[in-house]
């Protein structure tokens, strides 16, 4: 998954215009001069459901699908793909990545941009595609399994459509609201299904074994004490950072690698074991995203100052574009029969 053979992350570029691929490429200027390989495994593009000349039916138009998926997804692979060339996370998925990266605060940029790109591919891979859209706006049938387990857990499909407008609304800043289904916690459904919301901040993951999260270091500075040091000084003390780190995290005794100098030890014994879990942590499997991130909505719906459209009114359209046959198949519910 997303780990094609290219030669180099700038080809991720193809698929936008020049004018936005321009923009992405310059936004990565500075690593641009780091080592890259002429050949690696890195990830690219996840191939869309939607047709970039149409955008999301009845959500988001052609430029908005362009600005939230194609040119923003293009700038956060091709960051990642600049720092995790030469690394053991080239060839790992992005789900793999995040789950490491979370417990490392020296790799809090491969997580966030490793997380960026997993859930906007989750949002975007469960909304109705323009083949299955109706000219008419309006929800879709939910399948009976899902639907009776909404029914169970919140009420009515209506109450989880209020909750998370309410979520959504009550968000001050960027994130993802999450529908998931919760294992080993007390039956709270009729059916046995626990499904909760879940909210996560900028790009923070709902995965357990991701909320390790702790950043301690400030990486535009690290590893350089000269006041005058140029952008290449810090970018070189930062990627010999990373690399330091990298090797402490996948060293089997859980050791570290020499400190560089004066440079403080931050992950002393981190370990390789990528389904730890924090202290509290359930397991959860998402089955439902919403991206909340204003340069998803903000395109088409604008600030909504004036009482109208926003992100209220984007929410109110992602619940009808919603492919609740791409929720339930994530869900897997297997519920028995009541008994009368």
């Amino acid at each position: 998954m997303f780990r094609p053979r290219i030669r180099a992350p700038a080809a991720l570029g193809t698929s936008i215009s020049n004018g936005s691929r321009q923009t992405a490429q310059s936004a990565l200027a500075p690593l641009s001069q780091t080592r890259l390989p002429s050949r690696r495994s890195l990830h690219h593009m996840p191939i869309s459901r939607h047709d970039v000349r149409v955008g999301v039916p009845n959500l988001l138009s052609a430029e908005g699908y362009d600005l939230a998926w194609t040119q923003h997804m293009t700038l956060m692979l091709n960051r990642l793909n600049q720092l995790v060339t030469g690394t053991d996370y080239e060839d790992r998925d992005l789900k793999n990545i995040v789950l490491d990266a979370a417990r490392v605060p020296a790799l809090a940029s491969i997580f966030n941009h490793a997380s960026m790109a997993h859930n906007t591919d989750f949002f975007f891979k469960q909304l109705l595609p323009a083949s299955a859209s109706s000219a008419a706006p309006g929800p879709r049938e939910i399948p009976p399994t899902l639907r009776a387990a909404i029914e169970d857990n919140f009420g009515s499909v209506e109450t989880l459509r209020r909750e998370i407008a309410a979520v959504a609304q009550g968000m001050f800043g960027p994130g993802f609201i999450w529908l998931v289904k919760a294992t080993g916690l007390n039956q709270s459904g009729r059916g046995g299904d626990n499904l909760r919301l879940l909210t996560t901040y900028h790009a923070g993951s709902p995965y357990p074994g991701a909320h390790w999260r702790r950043q301690t270091v400030d990486m535009n500075t690290v590893g350089v004490e000269a006041a005058d040091a140029s952008d290449s000084q810090v970018a070189d003390a930062a990627r010999a950072w990373i690399d330091n780190q990298i090797t402490a995290s996948t060293d089997p005794s859980g050791g570290s690698a020499p400190p560089l100098p004066g440079v403080p030890s931050a992950v002393p014994g981190v370990t390789t074991q990528t389904d730890r879990r924090p202290p509290g942590g359930i397991d959860v499997i998402p089955v439902l995203c919403l991206s909340t991130w204003e340069h998803v909505w903000l395109r088409d719906y604008g600030l909504g100052a004036d009482g109208y459209g926003g992100k209220a009114a984007f929410v109110e359209a992602w619940w009808n574009a919603i492919d609740w046959d791409a929720v339930a198949n994530l869900a897997n519910l297997n519920r028995h029969k009541l008994k009368t």
